[in-house]
């Protein structure tokens, strides 16, 4: 087995293919895997992915048998800082998972497995696992009690007792009759009436989502979920919202999405936002809204029967209620299916490896910048280091880790950090004007001075540089040097004057300043 990552757009656009072919042959799969759905939601999500695609072999052409989609973020709540392992579709995605090539679980699994422990991580967050319990106990056997720290977390409501571990799905047969056939008589009867009434009303009407129509249906979904939602999620819901939005609208251009809309009049009753599955001929139903005043005939039930019906006349074979055992799914002739959340951690809390995760970088430095303007300098510090371990050549950490050090009085330090950051960027003059001021914090005058002349040489206008350089040479006891090359100049711009009728300006005496300072 060959284990490749993939993490960029282009790479995963030519797997496209053989995703497509691992994906038809796999029994595991489902839509949150699909090519597709990932394909939009990777160009949405702004934290590092990345996949683990497996090959037969090592030969080039050898066929890839699986694929781990993964996403990496980096955690700055402790010291020293870690990186967390999600599964892709975390958290849009109600099923996550491995895709396999039947035949090959026994290499690729471990394979991937092995590849994992040489990651930079402390935490493996397997949320929303849908796999076959040999597929499990194939990945968890490299996982050991022994080595790790394994939970178990519990995803039952507090507030409502909802295990959202269990996942109702109805097998639809090929005809509506049929699947009604195997309902409950009572429910057998409410759907038919309630279908009934709706299709034989001036009143009430079912419309499916079009391009003209579908910001406007999207909105009046997530305006009732807030509304129902807000209560009980907090502050969790504008991002909450914005990344169902995001999701949604994506999966609704790539023909992933059915959307009804129950009315009465003009006025809308509920909305349901179904994603479909057309390799797996599979209908998942992902969220509803509806308005909670309304006192008629029952939204949901409506708009489940009416995509239910729909699903098994387009050959749809599946209806899966996804994530949650409500007692509303299991009047719908369901079975269940259990998934599984997992976390994996390493024993004393630190990167395997010890490492920042390169990807997370931009993250971590954006995070430890936040916490040097807080005045955290201590775990600043850390974070700074941290990502120089990974990145040594990282110029806005090391710029910043020089300041830092510098507020803190370590001038020594940071002139290590201000002459690596001139290697770096010489042609930026806030590098050069950074070591120069910490060379002065330590009377180094002569590396001051040839700091600050370069300062003049890429920014003339600053007067930093000048009356720095003043300064050097007058502890230089070069004065003298510095008055005569000042008269220098001014009588070139005087003779730069008589020629063209106006002086030659900063930029020109600056430069021509650093030049015969340089001599």
């Amino acid at each position: 087995m060959q284990v490749e990552v993939i993490e960029t757009m282009p790479s995963f656009e030519r797997l496209e293919q053989d995703w497509n072919a691992v994906y038809d042959a796999d029994p595991d799969a489902q839509l949150f895997l699909s090519f597709t759905w990932l394909a939009n939601w990777f160009q949405w999500i702004a934290s590092p992915w990345l996949i683990l695609a497996v090959r037969a072999s090592d030969a080039p052409d050898a066929p890839y048998v699986a694929f781990l989609p993964l996403r990496t973020s980096v955690k700055t709540s402790e010291i020293p800082f870690h990186n967390e392992l999600n599964m892709a579709g975390n958290f849009a995605a109600d099923y996550t998972g491995i895709l396999c090539r039947p035949g090959f679980e026994h290499q690729a699994i471990p394979a991937i497995a092995r590849w994992l422990k040489q990651m930079s991580w402390a935490r493996f967050n397997l949320e929303n696992i849908r796999m076959s319990e040999a597929r499990y106990r194939l990945l968890m056997a490299h996982f050991p009690k022994a080595t790790f720290e394994i939970s178990q977390p519990s995803r039952v409501g507090k507030v409502d007792g909802i295990d959202n571990t269990l996942c109702p799905f109805a097998t639809l047969p090929s005809d509506w009759n049929g699947y009604l056939d195997g309902l409950s008589a009572n429910t057998r009867q409410k759907i038919r009436r309630l279908l009934k009434q709706i299709e034989s009303s001036d009143e009430y009407r079912i419309t499916v989502a079009t391009p003209e129509t579908i910001e406007r249906d999207l909105d009046t979904l997530l305006r009732f979920w807030e509304i129902k939602w807000t209560p009980r999620k907090g502050n969790l819901v504008p991002s909450l919202i914005r990344s169902n939005r995001g999701m949604l609208i994506r999966s609704f251009k790539s023909d992933l999405l059915y959307l009804p809309t129950l009315w009465k009049g003009d006025q809308p009753l509920a909305v349901l936002a179904t994603l479909i599955d057309q390799r797996k001929r599979s209908f998942l139903f992902y969220m509803t809204g509806r308005d909670e005043t309304f006192d008629g005939p029952p939204p949901g039930v409506i708009l489940h029967a009416h995509s239910i019906r729909y699903a098994i006349e387009n050959g749809f074979t599946e209806y899966d209620f996804l994530r949650g055992n409500e007692s509303y799914k299991y009047s719908f002739g369901v079975k269940e299916r259990r998934i599984r959340c997992i976390v994996i951690g390493t024993k004393n809390g630190r990167n395997i490896g010890g490492r920042l995760d390169r990807r997370t970088v931009p993250a971590a430095l954006k995070e430890v910048t936040e916490l040097h303007k807080a005045g955290k300098l201590p775990q600043a510090e850390k974070g700074y280091r941290q990502i120089l371990e990974v990145d040594s050549e990282n110029a806005d950490a090391i710029h910043r880790l020089g300041q830092l050090l510098t507020s803190t009085g370590d001038h020594t330090a940071a002139r290590r950090q201000f002459k690596t950051l001139t290697a770096i960027r010489p042609g930026a003059f806030k590098a050069w004007l950074c070591l120069a001021q910490s060379c002065e914090a330590l009377a180094q005058h002569l590396d001051a001075a040839n700091a600050y002349r370069q300062v003049i040489k890429l920014q003339p206008n600053l007067s930093d540089g000048f009356s720095g350089l003043g300064r050097m040479l007058h502890k230089l006891d070069r004065v003298e040097q510095f008055d005569a090359a000042m008269d220098l100049v001014l009588d070139g711009d005087r003779q730069g004057t008589e020629r063209n009728g106006r002086p030659p300006g900063r930029r020109a005496v600056g430069a021509a300043l650093a030049s015969t300072l340089s001599h």
